[in-house]
């Protein structure tokens, strides 16, 4: 191979490695959605790597027909070439540290001092290319190997070293794979460094090349698996939170007053009015299976299935408060899905806690409407009303609530808003999201 041939090779590799490193800068973004402090640092490293590639390819077709005139461009290119080569292994080094830093606190001791070596590097090299200590040029513009070189390959090994050595250090909180990953950026680097002395085609240029694209792709990777677990995490909560919502709500639901009053209603109607007993034990019936019903149910039903499953149960509560308890239905829309059991026990707090604390008893109203990025139910009564801030007693009316807001907020990410105060009735609004 000639010596032009020679050079314009190493700057076609050097483009090359340029233009992959700029790709998985691209691409980065649409495979790797939440980003952390060590992804930050990866980029910033992706960046300084790429421009200490495109500006070495420029020198080696500058030298490959040398002049005195080309001289000082030559100067300036190596000099950024050589502070963004070093650069990026000090960004490896944070790097590096911030991806352990974010399972396990680590000292920054190390990183400092891989940081102080690197600008003592770039110092030097500024200073080389006044005196030429690493690289000369002759009187045609052919370039040397300056007096003090040594020093300069002593910070390209210095310099990766240490990287691979802070691997090593934190192997354990690494693991096997990402201390071998982490660490080749500077075994390979290092390996690199005697080859420039028998082959001149950049080979630490293209190892630093190949190891920052494995540590790319193990940081996105090591992002995607724990954005995976989070959400496995998420789900499990979630499940374990519906399961326990579900739980609460069965127990909320199981009253040995009301049955007991039920069922004695339903007695005493047997002799005097039977007909409106054959329909009470119809309600009761209908009551118990919807409760079974619904507590089986892991989906969403139809409004209409929930809103039957209330009125068997205001029906039986008229039973018992007859004229005190009046109930009124303002439906405007009942197309929508809702996690079952959901109006009924708001409906249920509205009777025990607000109409039948009251001599003279109050009604209950009822409503929907369509808003335009939600459905909104509405239980109101106007009743004792209460402070929501205050837990009652007995806690039932407590447990139900929370039940009924934990399965709207996990089972279609709706809300329930509770706004009552003492003496002015209580208003319980649920909103479900459209499309839910």
């Amino acid at each position: 191979m000639s010596l032009f041939t020679y050079y314009y090779v190493s700057a076609a590799l050097e483009l090359f490695a340029a233009f992959i490193t700029v790709v998985m800068l691209l691409i980065r973004p649409l495979i790797q959605k939440q980003h952390s402090t060590a992804d930050a640092f990866l980029v910033a490293l992706l960046c300084a790597h790429a421009l200490s590639l495109l500006l070495d390819a420029p020198i080696w077709i500058l030298l490959a027909e040398p002049s005195p005139e080309r001289v000082p461009l030559i100067k300036v290119l190596t000099f950024l070439t050589d502070l963004f080569l070093i650069s990026a292994q000090a960004l490896y080094a944070w790097c590096l540290t911030a991806y352990i830093s974010e399972r396990q606190y680590i000292s920054r001791r190390p990183v400092w001092y891989i940081t102080g070596l690197s600008a003592a590097a770039v110092l030097t090299c500024l200073l080389s290319a006044f005196n030429e200590m690493y690289i000369g040029y002759d009187a045609s513009g052919a370039d040397f190997t300056g007096s003090l070189y040594w020093l300069y390959l002593l910070f390209t090994v210095q310099l990766p070293a240490s990287t691979a050595l802070l691997a090593f250090q934190h192997r354990r909180i690494l693991g096997r794979r990402d201390t071998w990953v982490f660490a080749s950026y500077g075994l390979i680097v290092v390996v690199s460094v005697p080859l420039q002395l028998f082959w001149a085609i950049t080979p630490v240029y293209l190892a630093a090349d190949v190891t920052v694209l494995l540590l790319a792709c193990t940081v996105i990777y090591t992002a995607q698996v724990r954005r995976t677990a989070q959400a496995e995490k998420k789900l499990v909560e979630q499940e374990l939170s519906l399961s326990e919502s579900r739980n609460a709500l069965m127990l909320s639901q199981i009253q040995p007053h009301f049955l007991y009053n039920a069922l004695t209603a339903i007695y005493c109607l047997c002799d005097t009015r039977p007909e409106t007993a054959k329909t009470a034990v119809s309600d009761f019936s209908r009551y118990l299976r919807g409760n079974l019903d619904s507590l089986k149910k892991e989906g969403l039903i139809s409004f209409s299935d929930e809103l039957r499953h209330t009125q068997a149960y205001l029906s039986l509560e008229k039973l018992r408060y007859e004229e005190a308890l009046e109930v009124a239905y303002d439906i405007k829309v009942s197309d929508f899905l809702l996690p079952p059991l959901t109006i009924e026990p708001l409906v249920e707090n509205a009777v025990n806690h607000g109409i039948g604390v009251l001599p003279s008893g109050g009604c209950v109203i009822i409503s929907t409407q369509e808003l335009p990025e939600y459905y909104e139910v509405r239980v109101a009564d106007n009743g004792a009303g209460f402070d929501p801030d205050v837990i009652p007693a007995d806690g039932h009316a407590h447990v139900g609530i929370s039940a009924v807001r934990s399965r709207l907020r996990i089972l279609c990410g709706g809300t329930l808003d509770i706004r009552s105060a003492p003496g002015q009735g209580t208003a319980a609004i649920i909103h479900i999201p459209k499309g839910a």
